[in-house]
């Protein structure tokens, strides 16, 4: 059984985590205990492939006696993407280094973010160009280090709006990935499990390690649920663990 009232227990004071039933998972019912994800401030809109990634998470924590994972972001449309990325860009020296007059590639967080975005496979293919014109906003119209919001509100909504007018920058606009943070789950259980996932060719997917940053966390794109995955959905996990070898 899933350790999730001890995991719970252990994040409370981060805020409230809430349970979701995943639409279509009834099928699934019996083959694990409990069914429904669970997730704190996230918007759970996904396409199929990514939820049925989230139940084989949360299934495969129940085989394997871990913590029940938690979502800490999944849809999110522009507004809510320029946020995580403008606090990404600030931590990592983003207003900082703008004070000392440094720019694009001299300046930290600029240099992150966009390394971040154009080596990411699952994003727009002109991701990259997306955030080296984020970035130039952001550096001519930075708040000074004095105020604790990174730039102001018209630049912040300007950067939604240039995101949506591209298409999205991140598999996120499209519900096609989900974020796992690490002040809500157990980093080595997520490792464990989405070692499992590869082992086993469930998911097709991308994993990428955003744990050496503010807001560590292991960010997943979903590009589809493998002949396996949809089986291990579709097999109680009394019978796969029957068939287990003796350890």
């Amino acid at each position: 059984m899933k350790l999730l009232l001890e995991n719970w227990k252990r994040y409370l004071a981060e805020g409230p985590v809430e349970k979701y039933k995943v639409p279509g998972s009834d099928k699934y019912s019996g083959n694990w205990e409990d069914t429904g994800v669970a997730y704190k401030d996230s918007d759970l809109n996904f396409n199929e492939s990514t939820e049925d990634f989230v139940l084989i998470l949360d299934k495969l924590a129940e085989l394997l006696n871990l913590s029940e994972p938690i979502i800490t972001s999944g849809l999110r449309l522009p507004k809510r993407q320029v946020g995580p990325m403008v606090y990404l860009w600030d931590k990592n020296g983003g207003r900082e280094d703008l004070a000392k007059g440094l720019k694009g590639e001299s300046n930290r967080g600029s240099k992150y973010i966009i390394n971040l975005y154009a080596n990411c496979a699952s994003c727009n293919k002109t991701a990259g160009d997306i955030a080296t014109a984020l970035v130039d906003m952001w550096e001519e119209g930075a708040n000074p280090l004095e105020n604790p919001h990174a730039i102001p509100s018209d630049v912040f909504d300007a950067s939604a709006d240039y995101i949506g007018a591209q298409g999205g920058i991140s598999a996120h606009q499209h519900g096609k990935a989900v974020d796992y943070g690490l002040l809500s789950n157990n980093d080595e259980e997520i490792i464990q499990m989405l070692e499992y996932i590869k082992g086993k060719d469930l998911v097709n997917m991308e994993v990428i390690d955003e744990r050496g940053i503010a807001a560590a966390h292991w960010h997943i794109s979903v590009y589809g649920i493998n002949t396996a995955g949809k089986e291990f959905l579709e097999t109680p996990n009394e019978q796969i663990q029957a068939s287990r070898s003796p350890e």
